[in-house]
Parts: structure tokens; sequence; C-alpha cells
């Protein structure tokens, strides 16, 4: 198992973060048990991220002194730390830098509900041009070290084992199909609907193991957590494998090891916890991984 869980105690506290935003949940981002759905949370978690201003690159851009250029989002993390959530209901999102390196920065989230942290999010955006990445221009390093946290430390960065990017290490796969409506303004699949693919697979794969009867109960059974590398462009129209494996469980937890894959080709990985419920241990051992893949 990969993914790991940072206490509260680690976490910076609200006035810690540089940038506060306030944002409303829509009856959309509620889960069939009526709280904020984890995949919720990275919508929730992207409106203050895109609401960042960066004026003195935004100004070297208009004026034609930079570009082309894009972000790209090579890695998220996002974890529900309590049951909460309402229609109408309001979060304070907080948003500071935790790392800027040469060609990219890590940012990280706190939501807080009533003053009481109840998710948090990290990810990594990399600046590319045409040819690859490029470094940060000293602009956008002045505008992103504006809104460094307290904590400077070097993010720690998580890499999948190599395997994960081979199809035969998941015993289980579920196809997806890309939809008009995941496509975002940069031509490619969002992030957030390649999250909601991971739920799909982590449905099916527990609808397979509890059969035709489980299916109302079927969304108890969506991670809380998850880390997700992307590794490459999802594109519409097309479908799409996911390659699901159960690295561990325990009474009330089941961790599992997903890829996403096109042919061939590994496009993400993810790690993600999910609740067990009534999922049987036999059947979550025959899940393991195969560990004969070299």
């Amino acid at each position: 198992m990969t993914i790991d869980r940072q206490s509260a105690a680690a976490f910076p506290a609200e006035d810690d973060f540089p940038d506060h935003r306030q944002v409303a949940q829509r009856f959309d981002d509620l889960a069939p048990d009526g709280t904020t759905s984890t995949v919720a949370l990275s919508r929730l978690f992207e409106q203050p991220l895109v609401g960042l201003r960066f004026a003195r690159f935004h100004k070297l851009v208009a004026e034609g002194g930079f570009g082309p250029f894009r972000f790209l989002f090579v890695g998220q993390r996002v974890e529900r730390r309590t049951a909460f959530g309402g229609t109408g209901e309001t979060v304070r999102i907080g948003t500071g830098m935790r790392a800027i390196g040469r060609s990219s920065y890590t940012y990280r989230q706190g939501m807080f509900a009533d003053g009481q942290l109840v998710a948090t999010a990290e990810g990594t955006m990399v600046l590319a041009g045409e040819s690859g990445t490029i470094a940060l221009p000293d602009e956008l390093r002045a505008d992103l070290d504006e809104l460094r946290l307290p904590e400077t430390g070097a993010a720690a960065a998580v890499k999948p084992d190599p395997r994960r990017g081979e199809r035969r290490y998941y015993p289980d796969t579920v196809t997806v199909h890309a939809r008009v409506g995941d496509v975002d303004h940069n031509l490619h699949v969002n992030y957030i609907a390649q999250l909601g693919w991971y739920d799909e697979a982590i449905a099916a794969h527990a609808h397979g193991l509890l059969g035709d009867g489980s299916a109302g109960r079927l969304p108890r059974f969506l991670p809380w957590r998850y880390q997700v590398n992307y590794l490459g462009e999802v594109r519409y129209p097309r479908a799409y494998d996911i390659g699901i494996a159960v690295s561990g469980y325990d009474e009330h937890t089941v961790y599992y090891e997903l890829g996403l894959f096109a042919g061939g080709q590994c496009l993400g990985t993810a790690d993600a916890a999910a609740p067990r419920g009534a999922l049987p241990g036999t059947a979550l051992a025959d899940a393991a991984p195969f560990a004969s893949v070299a």
C-alpha cells in the first residue's frame, strides 16, 4: 500500500493558509448517504484553485513575454476525513503552496466546516511547453512564493511501483467509456472525471463480489481517500480499461490499487481506501496483485 494518512495535527491550521475562499455545496455534491462524496470534494477544491490570481505571471503572458505553455496536472491526493455536507451549506477552503520546484509546484488545501478540518487535498502541477517541461519564470515563482505555506519542506514524491503499469498486475478489469461531458477546455478528459471512473470501477468490483442483490448498497463501498498519478492524456471518444487489485484489507477498510489503460499503455494509477462493509475476506484475498509480474 503506497497510500498514507497525514494526521490532523501535522496539517496546517486554517489561519496558516494564505488564500481563503468560501464555497457552497450543491445537491449534486451529495452521495446517496447524504454526505459530500470524495469525487465532489475534488470539484469543491478546484474552485478556489482556479480562482488563484498570479498577477505578475499573467502580466508577462499578456505582454507576449512568455508562451506557448500549459499546466499539466500530474498528481492528486484527496481525503474526506469525516462525513459532512448538505445542500446550500458552505465550507471554507484554504490554499497554499507546499513546494516550488524548477518546473513544477505542489499545492495543499484544507476544507473547514464550523472551524473543523473535514477534508484535505494536495496536487502537483507541471509547466510544459511544446517540447516538454519548462522552467517556471521568475514572475510565476514570485507569485507562488506569496502563497507559500509556513511549512517550506519539499513535498515527498510518491512514485507508483513500475509493475503498476502492467495490465497483468491487476486480477480484475472494468471497462469505462469517455463521455463528451468529461472533456475540459484542454480537449482531454478532466482529472475529476477520471476520479469518477475509479469510483465506477470499485463499485463494479464490489458488485462482482456481492452479486446482483447488492445494487442498492454499492455506494457504501466508495473510497474516502484517493492518491492519483496522471501519466498520460486521456481523450474522447474511446473506451478505457481500469485494472483493479486489492493490496490489503482489515476489518473496516479495503485498500485498492488501480491502473487506467488504453490498450497496453498505462495512462494513470490510483491508490484508494474504501469501507469494507460486507465484502468477504476470501474474495478480497483472491483480488491481490499478481506477484509474478516482473
